[in-house]
């Protein structure tokens, strides 16, 4: 591993650490602080590929392994328009009923 990539795997850590201990309580949570680190964290793992981001970050638990699956389902989302995965199916349930109630009646 470079010392440019060592770098951003320990700033990516950091970030992760930093975002999960305001999420679990262990921090005080401020809107401004965890909107801040959560767009440092997109903007640190954007140009990764998803197989390297989770090769890094494997090791650091299960938790940090959740919060990582989070951020790529939402990068993937905004890249494709669709989710994959788990919360596919329940999310898409959701949406396809939400698209009925609020869809204009067909005309034919």
């Amino acid at each position: 591993m470079t010392p440019e990539l060592a770098g951003k795997r320990l700033y990516i850590v950091d970030l992760a650490q930093r975002q999960l201990a305001m999420e679990s309580g262990r921090t005080a949570m401020h809107a401004l602080t965890y909107r801040v680190v959560a767009r440092q964290l997109r903007q640190a793992a954007a140009g990764l590929p998803e197989p390297m981001l989770r090769q890094m970050v494997v090791a650091l638990g299960a938790d940090r392994m959740a919060l990582l699956d989070e951020m790529l389902q939402a990068r993937h989302f905004d890249q494709h328009g669709w989710l994959r995965g788990t919360p596919a199916a329940p999310c898409r349930a959701v949406w396809l009923a939400l698209w009925a109630r609020l869809r204009p009646p067909q005309r034919g």
